[in-house]
């Protein structure tokens, strides 16, 4: 084997090869070696400084006296000996162990350099001639070593759980089951500690009957080769008798035989002892919940029916949430139509008084009387718009008189029959002890026929018609629907049709005025209202119950006369005496009007009569008139609504001035002034507008002929 060979292999080996003569100084170096220690050949004594050789711990640098290489050159060896070979910085830093060997005899040279130097490195090569130096190897271990710390971290990080876990843990080597590891936990549950407990078994610790348990568990899980879950095992400690969850695990070799047995086991001893103070206070519980069955059950049903009540009450008060917004949108429409209906009373006044005092100048023209008389006529029934109007505003006078609603039914019952015709059959019901009520005759009459009217457009190809008076003591849920009634006695007066019926939305808008059903021309839309007017300004309550194709049912409500309004009513009814018909010239009237056409329409009446009218347009006006009058005013003709002082204030003052004087009040709908609840004051005279000149002279002569004779 020459030496070419030799020199290619160690060139090509992966650890760094360095020969240095007898003084240290370089001979050779493989690629491997220049590779680790860099470029520079320098003596060996040198090393430690020039290829920043270190303590592998430290980093601090080796001495030359450090270095062992230098014991070589004197025949001995070095083995493994670790330096580290310092980068720049930390991580280029790689750990080296080198052995070093003694150069075998032969001449010296440098590897390379010349004929000589080759020689000498062959004869090195050759083993052949005296020692004259050292041979040092060179591995670079610094893979292995951060292998062996990686290995070592997570050997210490697998021992730190397995020491640190609060379960206890153990190893058995599975030939004699005798334990191998044992992990803190397991010492303080055991009250054993490790040392004592390695190398022996469970027999050398534990009741014999607790040891064969054990022993069997471990041979099974050996055996069948998984894991074994015993869910509760008792233990003898030396804190005494414990409960564990234990798991076994087979730890099996390469070829699937068992080698060790690895035991993980939970204290579970207060969790039992938890689960059966749980089982006793389950079993209490269930005897309470018998207990307390049959209470709870008489519970859940009074809070039913708590619940119950508490929904009727609800439903009570949305029902009357639902009909006090009604009332106020009735209220609001209700001011709109009486102040319409005051203005355009006016402008009838004015209409009918100028057309009949030119009919009666006209008299002897038959073509220009005929169109004065459809003037007349259009006028009237313009009045009576504005007469349903005051009624819906609850802005009419009313007279009231103690009524039986049944006599009115039944008085009024040959007029209905010929109203509905004969497809329509007409039933009565009438309680015998029907209470009174007071309320204008005429008003009352006027409800029941608009509601009979109502009911025979709602069966136009016939039915039946009931009429029903009772007395009704509204309390409880009755009071609830009908909200703006306190509770009491009343009279309840029933129209029932069998009629098309209404949905909801229309029943919502019923008592709207000139809100109708019916076709355009066949209706105004007052009627229902004016029944609503008429029934509320008596006091009462109107409601209507229907369903689309069952028919209509019209309830009205009228509190129950007492015995004083009867006794009053009677009074009053006997006080009235007939007024004689007598002529008026000779009089003074004082007439206070703001609008100025139906103040001077009423002028020209009064005047045509003989009066001697004092005209004013506010109350100023009439005082100055009244104060500068030396002689008697008869009569005062005044509105009711004026800006800066009303009628009444107006009457007081002219009455205290000129005592004597009678006072007629005019006006196109009431006012808290005379009226009171839409019932005159005991005493006062009153001329609803639009008036014609004949009612203003019979109503002003009926005046004065009632003050003279009480004089």
């Amino acid at each position: 084997m020459d030496g070419d060979f030799l020199r290619n292999a160690i060139d090509s080996l992966g650890e760094g090869v360095v020969i240095v003569d007898h003084v240290g100084r370089p001979l050779y170096r493989n690629p491997s070696a220049i590779r680790l220690l860099g470029e520079d050949e320098v003596p060996l004594s040198d090393w430690s400084l020039r290829y920043r050789l270190c303590h592998a711990g430290t980093r601090e640098p080796l001495t030359p006296d450090e270095l062992p290489f230098r014991s070589v050159l004197d025949g001995g060896t070095v083995e493994d000996f670790e330096v580290l070979v310092r980068g720049d910085d930390p991580a280029q830093d790689r750990v080296v162990s080198v052995s070093a060997r003694p150069w075998p005899a032969g001449a010296g040279g440098r590897a390379g350099q010349n004929d000589a130097g080759a020689r000498a490195d062959q004869t090195a090569l050759d083993g052949t001639g005296p020692p004259r130096g050292a041979v040092l190897v060179f591995q670079d271990i610094s893979r292995r070593r951060h292998a062996e710390e990686e290995l070592r971290k997570h050997r210490w990080f697998l021992e730190s759980i397995v020491e640190n876990v609060p379960t206890m843990i153990f190893v058995k080597e599975a030939r004699e089951l005798r334990f191998e590891r044992f992990n803190r936990a397991g010492e303080e549950l055991l009250g054993l500690s490790r040392g004592v407990l390695i190398g022996k078994n469970d027999y050398d610790f534990f009741p014999r009957e607790q040891a064969d348990f054990f022993t069997e568990r471990d041979r099974e899980t050996l055996r069948v080769g998984r894991v074994v879950d015993i869910p509760e095992e008792p233990i003898q400690t030396a804190h005494g008798e414990r409960w564990l969850h234990t798991r076994k695990v087979p730890i099996l070799d390469d070829s699937g035989q068992p080698v060790y047995l690895l035991g993980i086991s939970v204290d579970i001893t207060e969790r039992k002892a938890a689960v059966e103070e749980l089982r006793r206070a389950h079993e209490e519980l269930e005897q309470r919940v018998l207990d307390r069955t049959a209470e709870l059950r008489a519970a859940n049903e009074e809070l039913r029916r708590q619940i119950a009540e508490r929904q009727k009450a609800e439903e009570a008060l949305r029902r009357s949430e639902a009909q006090l917004r009604q009332a106020q949108k009735m209220e609001a429409i209700g001011r709109l139509a009486g102040g319409v209906a005051h203005d355009f009373n006016n402008m009838l006044t004015v209409i009918l008084s100028y057309t009949q005092i030119v009919r009666q100048t006209h008299e002897t023209e038959a073509g220009c009387v005929q169109e004065l008389d459809q003037i007349i006529a259009a006028a009237e029934r313009a009045a009576g718009l504005t007469r349903q109007l005051l009624a819906f505003s609850r802005q009419q006078v009313m007279q009231p008189a103690l009524l039986d609603l049944a006599a009115v039914v039944r008085g009024m019952e040959g007029m209905m029959r010929r109203l509905m015709g004969e497809d329509i059959a007409l039933h009565t019901s009438h309680a015998p002890d029907l209470g009174r009520v007071m309320a204008d005759p005429g008003q009352i009459e006027q409800v029941l026929l608009n509601l009979v009217v109502n009911a025979r457009d709602a069966m136009p190809n016939g039915g039946t018609l009931t009429l029903e008076t009772s007395n009704v003591l509204l309390e409880g849920p009755l009071v609830t629907a009908h909200a703006t009634l306190p509770p009491g006695p009343y009279v309840m007066l029933a129209v029932s049709d069998t009629g098309v019926g209404m949905d909801a939305t229309t029943q919502a808008r019923l008592f709207e005025p000139f809100f109708t059903t019916k076709p355009m021309g066949k209706g105004t839309g007052l009627g229902l209202s004016t029944c609503y007017g008429i029934v509320k300004q008596s006091g009462g309550d109107i409601s209507v119950y229907s369903e689309p194709g069952r028919g209509t049912t019209f309830k009205i409500y009228l509190p129950r006369a007492s015995g004083e309004e009867a006794t009053a009513s009677a009074g009053a009814a006997g006080d009235q005496i007939p007024v004689p018909e007598a002529a008026g010239p000779g009089k003074t009237i004082l007439l206070v009007e703001d609008e100025g056409l139906v103040r001077s329409a009423a002028e020209r009446i009064l005047r045509s009569q003989g009066y001697t009218v004092l005209v004013a347009r506010d109350p100023g006006e009439a005082m100055l008139l009244c104060e500068a009058r030396d002689g008697p005013i008869h009569l005062l003709v005044t509105d009711v609504v004026m800006p800066g002082m009303n009628g009444r204030e107006l009457a007081e003052r002219v009455v205290r001035l000129k005592p004597g004087t009678a006072v007629l009040f005019v006006s196109g709908y009431t006012d808290n002034a005379i009226v009171h609840h839409g019932v005159l004051d005991p005493g006062v005279w009153f001329l609803p507008k639009p008036f014609t000149p004949e009612a203003l002279t019979r109503k002003v002569r009926e005046v004065l002929e009632s003050t003279a004779r009480a004089q």
